[in-house]
């Protein structure tokens, strides 16, 4: 359209200096220069159309990916990563999200080994190669990592269903993998429920969930490690999704806020289910003073919750408390029964010994007399 205005000013100049030498030869050379305007502006249309029509028709033609075309006869996490990292070595290539999508989706069930490939691709794509994770993704990321970490037995004992679902915990509270950014509240739901039939399983097989709160360095079996870093999981999940809905980038730097902008995909928060999770699992273990400081403390805290907590939760955590007290009283109880019982004893013991030694300095006394 450009063109087709210049070629039509000029035309116009040309009138205007022929129209202001003599007038009446400027009659036919008008008519000239505006029929040949009109085929100038069709002849530019034509080919304007022709051109834009063969752009657009370049455009939809999407150029084949990396794992496209490898065209692997049997793809796995490991397959892919290895394509991909040939593919976009020494930044020579962008990695797509689809590509990344499916490599995710090959992970095998039961397969731990692939659960670790898809975080060391989070980590390493991310760092080497300014790839973006996205809502799609992120999904993609955390169902695979669930799928190929939990064993696939046909009896299922809790510890291991345990082991993934921190394994997957800790994936998402590490910002360098960039699920933090990207995953939705419903991910997250869906970690803290696997983490919660876990523990119903154990408690089912026996195994004690509540422990003692003690500070680091004391002596502990392999089970209170284990529920120790359930705890600390469950405080993180929590945490992450407090400080991501609270807008961090509003304090700081220009700088940082627009890096921080241009991975950020959401900003939704714990959603009540979130927080009904975290403080069940945390009532289970840690008690009810642990879920009120590192679970509803956080969550209260934020800006945008105005200090209220749904009072289901509050009332949950009372009636933990409540039920601890008693449970620590009649602890107390017996503790002075059977301290009193044991000092009963001792008088007991300490009477028959003193009889015992008078019947001794009796007879001694009779045997010095004869």
């Amino acid at each position: 359209m450009n063109s087709q205005a210049f070629v039509r000013a000029r035309c116009i100049l040309r009138v205007n200096k022929l129209g202001y030498r003599s007038r009446e030869p400027a009659t036919a050379s008008v008519q000239n220069l505006m029929a040949n305007t009109r085929v100038v502006a069709s002849t530019f249309q034509h080919h304007h159309f022709a051109f834009s029509s063969v752009a657009q028709e370049q455009s939809t033609e999407r150029r084949p990916s990396a794992l496209e075309q490898t065209n692997l006869d049997v793809i796995t996490p490991g397959h892919s990563i290895f394509v991909l990292q040939k593919y976009a070595a020494n930044g020579a290539a962008l990695i797509r999200q689809s590509d990344f999508v499916k490599l995710c989706e090959s992970a095998r069930p039961g397969k731990m080994k692939d659960a670790k490939v898809i975080a060391t691709a989070l980590k390493e794509f991310r760092r080497n190669n300014r790839f973006v994770l996205q809502k799609v993704g992120a999904r993609a990321a955390v169902e695979g990592m669930i799928r190929s970490s939990v064993p696939n037995y046909k009896v299922l004992y809790g510890k291991p269903r345990l082991h993934a679902a921190i394994f997957v915990a800790d994936q998402i509270i590490d910002e360098k993998t960039g699920l933090y950014f990207a995953i939705e509240t419903e991910l997250v739901d869906q970690v803290l429920g696997q983490i919660q039939q876990a523990l119903t399983e154990m408690e089912e097989k026996g195994v004690q969930l509540k422990i003692e709160l003690k500070e680091k360095g004391g002596d502990e079996d392999d089970d209170e490690k284990l529920l120790y870093k359930t705890l600390r999981a469950t405080e993180g999940l929590i945490k992450i999704l407090v400080k991501r809905s609270c807008r961090p980038e509003f304090d700081m730097k220009k700088r940082a806020a627009r890096k921080y902008l241009k991975r950020l995909q959401t900003v939704s928060g714990p959603d009540l289910s979130t927080l009904k999770l975290a403080t069940d699992i945390s009532l289970s273990i840690g008690g009810a003073a642990f879920a009120q400081s590192n679970i509803v403390g956080p969550y209260a805290g934020a800006w945008w919750t105005k200090g209220k907590v749904d009072e289901s939760i509050l009332s949950v955590i009372a009636d933990a408390q409540s039920r601890e007290e008693e449970m620590a009283q009649a602890a107390e109880e017996d503790d002075s029964s059977t301290e009193d019982d044991d000092d009963s004893a001792e008088d007991l013991e300490d009477g028959s010994e003193a009889d015992d030694l008078g019947e001794v300095e009796e007879e001694d006394y009779k045997d010095e007399k004869e």
